[in-house]
């Protein structure tokens, strides 16, 4: 199974006390990438969150989001701390005795004092675990679904380039046939010529097979092919089977494949061959802009 890169997955879930969203999206990147946005009242949660999607997601850039909002009013109520209150207060009145301070106090001045309001977030810190911990399991599950969708695509598109591929490629070897063919005859042709204008030339037939020998050699463009043949083989098992984290082991193929397509397109004279290992090249070229999006 092929995976993109490119992936969105989002879910929202709430009980009696609070409503949560999450939201992942993922785009194409060399490494793991993650950046996100949790909330302070998450924040003891934040390693395990990261460790998940690390092992879920194995590849790409991610960008979670994580918001929230109370259900019920109680939570998060802030009061004020009536024994922090009495205390200033006992302090306030034990220090009117001394004229020289000022002992007018406004409200804004008593709600800076520190530890004067108080809040009771805490007394529902277990109640979001459960729900927060689904919420994000099953936002990664609809991401991967995204990236399996996203996948077939481009293993389909990828499949039919191939294809073009194989095809342009059993041209290439048929017109070799036929070159090599043309080679002997245009030797013994030029050769018949010169014999004809010059009888005094003695052929050494041996040295003359040697030397067309070594012509056609260099010409010769089958390990070419058998290895090409031999790499696409290899690329479509991957496309088509094994485990995730194909991408990078697809690039490197796709540089050998160039690498072949380019040997044939120095060694070839014939036009059509040329014009063929173009084509084949371009269809490389979009294969591997694909590829960068696989995981």
């Amino acid at each position: 199974m092929l995976l993109s890169m490119t992936g969105y997955g989002k879910r929202e879930l709430q009980n009696n006390d609070i409503l949560i969203s999450v939201e992942l999206k993922s785009i194409n990147s060399r490494y793991l990438e993650i950046t996100h946005k949790i909330p302070r009242l998450f924040s003891s949660e934040e390693d395990e969150i990261l460790n998940l999607l690390r092992k879920k997601l194995n590849r790409g850039k991610i960008i979670l989001n994580i918001n929230y909002t109370l259900l019920d009013s109680k939570i998060n109520e802030t009061r004020i701390n009536q024994n922090k209150l009495d205390d200033y207060l006992k302090i306030i009145s034990s220090l009117k005795k001394y004229n020289s301070i000022d002992s007018t106090l406004s409200i804004d001045r008593i709600l800076s004092l520190p530890d004067i309001l108080e809040s009771s977030s805490g007394a529902s810190s277990i109640s979001y675990k459960r729900i927060l911990s689904k919420c994000i399991n099953e936002a990664i599950i609809d991401l991967i679904n995204m990236r399996s969708k996203e996948g077939k695509n481009l293993s389909d598109d990828i499949q039919l380039r191939l294809n073009k591929i194989d095809k342009n490629l059993k041209f290439i070897v048929k017109n070799s046939e036929k070159d090599q063919k043309q080679i002997l005859r245009d030797y013994k042709k030029k050769i018949s010529q010169l014999i004809d204008k010059n009888s005094k030339i003695v052929l050494d037939d041996n040295r003359l097979l040697q030397e067309i020998v070594i012509y056609m050699e260099k010409k010769d463009i089958n390990e070419e092919i058998t290895r090409l043949r031999s790499h696409i083989s290899v690329f479509t098992d991957c496309l088509n089977k094994g485990k995730i984290e194909k991408g990078k082991r697809m690039t490197f193929l796709l540089q050998e494949f160039l690498r072949e397509v380019n040997t044939i397109g120095s060694k070839t004279d014939n036009v059509k061959t040329s014009h063929l290992a173009v084509e084949i090249k371009t269809e490389i070229e979009k294969i591997r802009e694909q590829v960068q999006n696989i995981l």
